[in-house]
């Protein structure tokens, strides 16, 4: 508790309390409307406008991060939007554009998503003129200098700052099932057939892929941005704000292109659930024993061995998970509930 007040004593003083004195955390408070009011109005990262633009060929995760990364940034105060260029494009073009539509050859294509990436920009800059906006997130290829340099040129005269986001993927199983999973399936390819969809999209990345242009420290020194390799790899350069670094830490603990499946399962019955008591550490009743033996069978007819097990310290936790065909079993100090915050 002593480590934890040292860590926000620098916030304490930030957290205003009307009529009275409250020595509390403002991270303590986050997870209520009114700490999030707070932490907004004084934190640091009450930052200036910035807008994240995303980089990189289709089917990398860009989506995926930007919508991951605005959440977040919601949930900790710092007021972040979306903009995905495509739907602005299916609603001022059209759908179903062909692949070349997507060559950089193609001038009068190349002209048209010129047009459509200047609507999203001026649309940005609107957003930002209301109260509290603070971060945009460009969800868009953005694969050339010439566009990232629109960008710039169109956000740094409004006071915005830019960082650039680039995932970068090699992969070619990841990509096949990422464009098979998702982008066959979005709005440019309704009626039509998989394969067929899977044929176009994948000749719409070799067309980007004729001008790609990725980011460098030669050529971008300047410029902030974040370039994921692989998911496992992170290139982080020049940050501008705390808002940026808080950004970069939470990129580095998600993983785009990886599925996972959780199961949850309650204990068995325990001799306090059969009393009608809260809490406790007791062993299971024969029912209890009963839904263990269950939820084993249950993981070995799915062919659920090899699948890491975590538990709580409780008797009752460890009991539910003994008749488990897997022995990885991790267990976690998880009380129900520290009541030594409460004083």
């Amino acid at each position: 508790r002593r480590v934890r007040g040292a860590m926000f004593e620098t916030q304490r003083s930030l957290v205003k309390d009307t009529g009275r004195t409250r020595n509390t955390a403002s991270g303590n408070l986050m997870g209520t409307e009114l700490g999030r009011e707070r932490y907004t109005r004084s934190s640091p990262m009450n930052c200036p406008k910035q807008c994240y633009a995303m980089v990189g060929l289709p089917a990398r995760g860009k989506s995926y991060i930007a919508h991951r990364l605005a959440r977040y940034l919601n949930w900790i105060g710092t007021k972040s939007k979306v903009f995905n260029v495509g739907s602005y494009r299916r609603e001022l073009v059209g759908v179903n554009m062909p692949c070349d539509y997507y060559d950089p050859s193609n001038a009068e294509g190349a002209q048209s998503r010129r047009m459509v990436a200047n609507h999203v920009l001026d649309t940005i800059v609107d957003w930002f003129k209301e109260d509290e906006n603070c971060v945009a997130i460009l969800d868009a290829t953005n694969t050339t200098r010439e566009r990232r340099d629109l960008i710039l040129e169109r956000c740094s005269p409004e006071g915005i700052q830019v960082m650039f986001i680039e995932s970068v993927l090699d992969d070619t199983l990841i990509e096949e099932s990422n464009i098979r999973d998702h982008k066959i399936r979005c709005p440019d390819y309704q009626g039509c057939e998989p394969d067929a969809a899977f044929k176009d999209f994948s000749e719409r990345i070799q067309n980007y892929k004729k001008a790609y242009e990725t980011l460098c420290l030669n050529l971008d020194r300047e410029f902030s941005f974040i370039r994921v390799s692989n998911i496992t790899q992170f290139h982080i350069n020049n940050l501008a704000s705390t808002v940026q670094s808080k950004s970069a830490y939470f990129l580095m603990n998600i993983r785009p292109h990886t599925k996972t499946t959780l199961y949850l399962s309650r204990h068995g019955e325990s001799l306090f659930n059969e009393q009608a008591k809260i809490g406790g550490d007791t062993n299971l009743t024969d029912n209890g024993i009963r839904y263990a033996k269950k939820l084993g069978k249950f993981l070995q007819e799915n062919n659920l061995t090899e699948v890491p097990v975590w538990t709580s310290i409780m008797k009752r936790t460890i009991e539910t998970c003994s008749h488990l065909p897997n022995q990885k079993r991790a267990e976690v100090q998880m009380f129900e509930r520290d009541r030594r915050w409460e004083k």
